[in-house]
């Protein structure tokens, strides 16, 4: 039945791609300009490779006017499309010129540049005003720009306009995991679509193409995720975090911790609950969240009968919605800088970026609904859909996987118990676990430079977000597990262990190979939707449902169709935000609420629907990396876990937009009121719907003779 539920709801899904409209080519190219001025390469006159915008910052246009300023006089911006884009709107030539603007200050940004940019809006009249024109045809863009008068110099880009099979890749990979419930082959036919379309897009012929996708694969998605640095120390981060809770079981820590918590969450009302306070203790990021409350919480849950489904849920759906509301986490810094450069459109200072993001805390729906039903699930007991189901099993039968489920770690390893003879001992793995946060804190504090950062700037806002923020990434993590692990292993040898300690880690690590496979292809998966241009297509073709009260909702099921088609919530952010701040302050300008223009109001609005429908979308897909490291800190069936925890963020999804959302935008009702609405929405659903895994199935109807 879960099958056919499945099944009938992908078909739904692609009738609907197929009935969506084409994306206008004319609109795709602009949005791609944007891209190319933020971080295109090109060369110089040299032939040394270098980057657009470096190009583009060099021209006599762009005047310092301090180390670290500068004013950037933009002039005409002209769009010319070959005959096969048909006809062109007419206002094309501003939604260029808008793509335009959004990519020079995104670059400004990233370079650390404060951008005085003239011309936003209507071209600049002077000597020294950047010129700009872009030819676009089916197979390539060629951007020129010049002064007045001078001599004009152009680069040449390779384009697709992407159509709608840059939704196959994603599509292909999520269905066929939900319906084979095997993520490693689904994942891998949907990089083969994606390179396959990019083979058939460059010319070759059906057979060709499918054989040289193929061989892209592993000669060039696969080979470019591997030479990443970062993706590398995400491996190691977890590798080492695992080992370090098998060596820690080992050697008596975990049980330590297992008995000291069962005084206090010695049921399962009281460890769920547990679990998802140290949830929202790990506020500071949800990688770190996700491994290290689900991995220590693991043996308690297990014991008693918890389903691994449960404690995924509460793991997922606790990380990212703390990490992404708390102002001190490794988010809200890259929040911050995907809208602020074009905060000026909406006549304010980059600088404001930080106070605007404190604006939209009320407004962030998805992530307070999150966690409130959480804590309704955790303390109610009440459960529904495929994970009422789960708990069942897990109570009844004691089996914490379903049947033919494939844990992402290895039952030797969930089964593991301390060392004959070995004490136990609680501060074998509070240490190693206290000074991977620690080390991991210090880690990125160093980074971000807050040893050299006057302490007034520190304590600021800004200040603590920056360093957060500058000195976030893999390596802190990767440092302070490969701590905590060198602690675990230094405490064990204290305790008399010694081939113990490797046979733990082992025994931790020896199915880690489906885990990492999965992260490997979900990366490429995410690489070959970005070269479809999968994120483009679905936001210039949904794009156009422009209206001013509803426009927060239609932004955030946008956002949660990028997220959870792309499997990444900050690329979603990353191109949806620069889009929001002018169009949503444009038309909230035309407006009025409370006899004031609503420019400001729907810009906070729509910024917080845009981050919240991308964690809503991260949470419902099976190629989320997030979601991934959930079902391994939890040793559950990656596919159970996604099945299981949709529902709730379906329902969460839902109450957002009913009770917040439109609400809010179209009749201005007050976040807080929303919120206290929203909240007796969830605790009534599962009042109505929910049923405790003891409670007895519901009786099937009479039948009347």
């Amino acid at each position: 039945m879960p099958r056919l539920a499945s099944a009938l709801f992908l078909a739904v899904i692609l009738v609907g791609v197929f009935l969506m409209p084409e994306a206008d080519k004319a609109r795709l190219a602009a949005l791609h300009v944007y891209g190319l001025i933020e971080s295109g390469e090109t060369t110089d006159a040299s032939g040394k490779p270098v980057l657009l915008r470096e190009v583009l910052f060099a021209t006599p246009a762009f005047e310092r006017s301090g180390e670290n300023a500068g004013v950037l006089r933009l002039g005409g911006v002209r769009f010319i499309a070959g005959p096969e884009f048909g006809a062109v709107d007419i206002g094309i030539h501003a939604e260029l010129r808008d793509a335009v603007v959004r990519g020079l200050r995104q670059a400004a940004s990233e370079q650390e540049i404060e951008l005085d940019l003239r011309g936003d809006v209507l071209p600049v009249v002077h000597e020294q005003a950047l010129q700009l024109l872009l030819r676009a045809s089916d197979d390539e863009l060629c951007l020129s720009w010049c002064l007045p008068g001078e001599e004009s110099q152009e680069r040449t880009f390779p384009w697709s306009p992407p159509g709608v099979r840059s939704i196959l890749p994603p599509l292909f990979a999520i269905a066929l995991a939900l319906l084979l419930r095997r993520p490693v082959p689904a994942l891998f036919v949907g990089v083969l679509t994606g390179a396959y379309i990019l083979r058939h897009q460059a010319g070759d012929p059906v057979l060709t193409a499918t054989a040289r996708g193929f061989a892209d694969i592993f000669g060039t998605f696969f080979w470019k995720e591997l030479g990443n640095s970062e993706r590398s120390m995400i491996i190691g981060f977890v590798v080492a975090m695992l080992a370090m809770v098998g060596i820690v079981t080992r050697n008596g820590g975990i049980r330590g911790i297992m008995d000291k918590v069962a005084r206090l969450a010695g049921t399962v009302r009281s460890t769920q609950f547990a679990a998802y306070l140290m949830g929202l203790a790990v506020f500071f990021d949800d990688y770190a969240n996700t491994i290290l409350v689900g991995s220590t919480m693991r043996p308690l849950t297990d014991k008693l009968r918890i389903s691994r489904e449960k404690l995924a849920y509460i793991v997922d759906s606790t990380a990212a919605p703390v990490a992404g509301i708390s102002i001190f986490s490794t988010w809200i810094a890259f929040e911050v800088s995907t809208f602020s450069a074009q905060l000026p459109m909406a006549g304010l200072f980059p600088s404001d970026g930080y106070a605007v993001f404190i604006d939209t805390l009320p407004y962030r729906f998805y992530c307070i609904f999150s966690l409130i039903l959480v804590a309704i699930v955790t303390l109610s007991g009440r459960d529904l859909g495929a994970m009422l189901g789960a708990e069942r099993r897990a109570r009844s039968t004691g089996r914490l996987v379903r049947e033919g489920g494939s844990p992402m770690v290895s039952d030797i390893a969930t089964t593991m118990q301390p060392a004959a003879g070995v004490d136990i001992r609680a501060h074998r793995a509070l240490i190693p676990l206290a000074a991977f946060i620690v080390v991991t804190l210090l880690e990125i504090a160093r980074g971000g430079g807050a040893f050299d950062m006057p302490i007034a700037r520190l304590l600021s806002i800004e200040g603590a977000t920056a360093v957060l923020y500058g000195g976030s990434g893999s390596w802190p993590l990767l440092a302070g597990s490969s701590v905590g692990l060198l602690l675990a292993v230094g405490l064990s040898l204290l305790a008399g262990l010694t081939s113990d300690i490797w046979q733990a880690a082992w025994n931790t690590l020896r199915s880690m190979g489906i885990a990492i496979a999965i992260l490997y292809l979900a990366w490429m998966l995410s690489a070959t939707c970005a070269e479809v241009g999968t994120a483009q297509y679905l936001t210039v073709s949904l794009g156009d449902m422009q209206f001013p009260l509803f426009l927060p909702v239609l932004l955030f099921l946008l956002s949660g169709a990028v997220s959870f088609s792309t499997g990444s919530s900050w690329g979603t952010m990353s191109i949806l935000l620069p889009l929001v701040v002018g169009l949503s302050y444009r038309l909230g300008q035309q407006i009025e609420i409370g006899g004031a223009p609503a420019g400001h109001f729907l810009m906070v609005i729509s910024i917080g629907a845009v981050l919240e429908g991308s964690i809503f979308g991260d949470h419902c897909s099976p190629i989320s990396d997030t979601t991934v490291l959930s079902s391994v800190a939890s040793a559950s069936d990656h596919i159970d876990h996604v099945r299981t925890q949709a529902p709730y963020a379906l329902l969460c999804m839902l109450v957002a937009i009913v009770a917040g959302y439109m609400p809010c935008a179209a009749f201005g009702l007050h976040p807080l009121i929303a919120i206290a609405l929203g909240a007796a929405l969830l605790l009534a659903t599962m009042r109505l719907l929910g049923r405790r895994a003891a409670d007895p199935p519901a009786a099937p109807p009479a039948v009347l003779d």
